[in-house]
């Protein structure tokens, strides 16, 4: 099978569906990265051509092929503790807060967390482990952990709770004892039952509004990079009206979506907060 690159129609065609899945403008220098990573699914599905394939896929002719193809199109990258300040803000300051309120009985003893497009779940399972250290504080708590992925293939790896050791560069070694369990070959680690016992783990599209009660924190961050301005305003329409009043929107500082929050208090470059 003789599979080159993209043809400039090709491209367009593809990063058109794309877009219309997912939220995603793939830019004019992407054709290079997008041909191989089509290629691997010509390869692994026996199909001689992008065009038989766009055909097919677009079609619907191929059971769950959208998956794949959306896993095999988007960037997954991620770690523990990325971006530190953000996790020391959750523990030290907004955990304390809503400690408090509800012992002045101006809220109920529960807790619902988002993190919106979670990979395969270092950002939950950090937030999590937070959660966990201080677990004494919430006993009796009702605490609902959440994180969703636009791919399948993150979500089933968030669910199995596997990372690569460099997933694990931030976390210190007596949170890796408490947390994780090396794997025999040394290659990665596990995270412990009862912590993958506290995640939820779903398929969402940002794009599409997110079903359930609303959350007291939300987690979006380094994904709307990659989104244009008609997708970032949707998507982040989206967010906020799944945030619960009084709740907090915690942002990447490349998303480029600061000018899009005007209804929220900001906090700090990172932190804004839905009024009351």
């Amino acid at each position: 099978m003789d599979l080159t690159k993209l043809t400039q129609e090709e491209f367009d065609r593809f990063r058109t569906f794309i877009y219309a899945e997912t939220g995603i403008r793939l830019a004019d220098g992407k054709i290079t990265l997008l041909s191989n990573r089509i290629r691997r699914r010509l390869r692994q599905l026996e199909i001689a051509s992008f065009e038989e394939y766009y055909t097919l896929l677009t079609q619907k002719k191929l059971p769950r092929e959208l998956e794949h193809f959306i896993d095999a199109v988007t960037t997954n990258e991620t770690h523990f503790f990325r971006t530190g300040g953000h996790f020391e803000w959750f523990s030290d300051s907004f955990l304390p807060t809503i400690r408090t309120q509800a012992a002045e009985k101006k809220r109920p003893k529960s807790l619902r967390i988002w993190s919106a497009a979670c990979s395969s779940g270092e950002e939950l399972y950090t937030l999590a482990i937070c959660l966990d250290e201080v677990r004494h504080q919430f006993a009796g708590w009702n605490i609902s952990l959440i994180g969703t992925d636009i791919s399948e293939t993150m979500i089933a790896a968030a669910r199995k709770g596997v990372f690569l050791n460099r997933s694990l560069d931030q976390i210190s070694d007596e949170r890796r004892a408490r947390y994780f369990s090396q794997l025999p070959d040394k290659t990665g680690w596990s995270i412990r039952p009862r912590l993958i016992n506290t995640c939820e783990f779903r398929r969402h599209n940002l794009l599409t509004s997110m079903p359930g009660e609303r959350f007291d924190c939300i987690f979006i961050r380094n994904v709307l990079i990659y989104f244009d301005r008609e997708s970032k305003q949707t998507a982040v329409k989206n967010l906020i009206d799944a945030l619960a009043p009084g709740g907090a929107l915690v942002v990447g500082p490349a998303d480029g979506i600061y000018d899009l929050l005007g209804e929220l208090n900001k906090k700090t470059i990172f932190l804004y907060e839905k009024p009351q």
